[in-house]
């Protein structure tokens, strides 16, 4: 199967940006463009709140517009109140892996820590996965709607997911606080094989994490749907976490913004993991 994937190459994605190196190569984690376009993804979103509907709309249409420019092409769900946005990365199997992280902010707040800082985790994971042609699960990149309003967007999202053959599923939401600067990372209910993939990862990133039992965000609806599931966040339970959350001070200025590249590099070597990036002839 791993040879099949390399030969998907061409299906992949645009070839432009590619490095020099054996196509099926994992890619490095220290992509010079990383920090400028985590840097571009939360202050885009954070220029205004994602609450109304009228809000979101246009947070979900500039997500789109983010997954075509990155080579992937954009799909909606809607249901009854409002809008997933999402993308499927090839693989050359069944199955698949889903990243994801919510877009909308509760009334008045720019979201810029929650949640800008976890779409643009998960859409530099997305931008990564171009230089990683060889997959064998696919990797389906969700952007989640109302969040904030008892996960309505990943619930329904993990609805439509029954049935599926999904390996794992990867959260985001605040990562971009770091006040003490441990760059300590928080796993939100990790099976006990998500928790090791994440410690062999945070091993080659150099970042700590800790386990908690926090059950509030994304990662829950698909737990509940019964599929294996982790949430990715700041250090939420310990308490080194962003005073200015669901206030209009949460803005793209209060951002640790190298926490939060920190954060997709962790979430990336986790994903090139699952993914089984190979080289030629392994």
């Amino acid at each position: 199967m791993r040879h099949l994937a390399c030969a998907l190459v061409a299906a992949c994605g645009p070839p432009h940006d590619l490095p020099d190196a054996p196509p099926c190569a994992p890619p490095s984690l220290a992509q010079t463009w990383l920090p400028g376009m985590v840097a571009d993804v939360i202050g885009r979103l954070a220029q205004a709140p994602r609450y109304t509907t009228a809000e979101r709309a246009t947070a979900a249409s500039y997500l789109e517009g983010e997954l075509t420019q990155l080579g992937w092409q954009p799909q909606v769900q809607a249901y009854a109140t409002g809008t997933d946005v999402y993308a499927v990365i090839p693989g050359a199997t069944a199955q698949q892996i889903v990243i994801g992280a919510h877009y909308d902010t509760v009334m008045d707040s720019p979201g810029g820590d929650d949640n800008a800082s976890g779409v643009a985790t998960v859409l530099a994971v997305a931008r990564l996965l171009r230089q990683a042609p060889c997959r064998d699960p696919s990797v389906t990149v969700a952007l989640f709607d109302q969040e904030e309003e008892g996960e309505l967007g990943s619930r329904a999202f993990a609805a439509m997911l029954a049935g599926s053959d999904v390996l794992a599923v990867h959260t985001v939401d605040q990562v971009g606080w770091d006040a003490d600067g441990d760059h300590r990372f928080e796993l939100e209910l990790p099976t006990a094989a998500l928790a090791q993939e994440y410690a062999a990862a945070a091993a080659i990133v150099g970042v700590p994490l800790t386990s908690t039992t926090t059950a509030n965000s994304d990662h829950q609806s698909f737990r509940d749907a019964g599929f294996a599931a982790v949430g990715l966040t700041e250090e939420f339970v310990e308490g080194d976490t962003t005073p200015y959350r669901h206030t209009p001070q949460d803005t793209a200025a209060t951002v640790d913004t190298p926490y939060a590249v920190l954060a997709a590099q962790l979430l990336a070597q986790v994903v090139l993991a699952e993914t089984i990036v190979a080289t030629p002839g392994s």
